[in-house]
């Protein structure tokens, strides 16, 4: 079993509005540099002639992507008692309906029917208890956010496991699915975020191609 996640202390009605704005546009983040990065990987093939005009700069550019998708679920996901993380969001959430600290009167009427066994799923799927989540703890701590030293002098990072796309996207669909859900919930404008970055580098790769044809015409 993991460790319990714990309640962030919130005072006011605005530092919880704070809390949950902030981890919203944080899984839409993740979401961003999600798109990007499969996006440069599908392209390769169709636009080689414009990606080998730069070769390091978009392997570069990729690997960025990478990494962030990586760093910002971990951030999403980390198990810390002092982490903004929806372990602990959602313990916030549990402990305000069970008036654990007096903060009751910040959603009252919202937060009446809440499911606790639902709810007490939910926290388990984030935790260390979900594969997926515990293998992108172990990523993240053994190579992005820190680099073991057992692995770097034995030569090991290969042992590491590495995250599926379908399982980054299911960490990333889950982060958001869950805050929408308490966002609405607890009274929140549901976010409208769209995919403009995925659209502009598609027109940036238009835009490279005419360049392209331009010089060589």
């Amino acid at each position: 079993m993991s460790k319990p996640f714990q309640p962030i202390r919130i005072k006011s009605r605005v530092e919880f509005d704070w809390l949950i704005e902030h981890m919203s546009n944080e899984a839409y983040r993740v979401r961003d540099n999600w798109d990007l990065w499969p996006a440069i990987e599908n392209s390769i093939d169709e636009y080689s002639i414009e990606f080998n005009q730069t070769p390091n700069f978009w392997e570069l550019t990729r690997q960025a992507y990478q990494d962030a998708v990586v760093l910002r679920l971990g951030r999403l996901y980390d198990p810390h008692a002092t982490s903004t993380s929806l372990g602990n969001l959602l313990q916030t959430i549990k402990t305000i309906k069970e008036n654990a600290f007096g903060a009751s009167t910040l959603f009252t009427a919202s937060l009446s029917n809440l499911d606790m066994t639902e709810l007490d799923s939910e926290i388990t799927q984030v935790s260390y208890d979900d594969p997926i989540v515990e293998k992108l703890l172990l990523i993240r701590n053994e190579f992005h956010a820190h680099r073991g030293t057992r692995h770097v002098t034995k030569g090991t990072f290969a042992s590491l496991p590495s995250l599926k796309q379908d399982e980054i996207s299911t960490l990333m669909t889950r982060a958001i699915d869950l805050l929408q859900k308490y966002r609405e919930r607890l009274g929140y404008t549901r976010l409208l975020w769209g995919h403009d970055e995925l659209k502009e580098f598609q027109t940036l790769l238009s835009l490279l191609r005419a360049g392209l044809s331009s010089k060589t015409s």
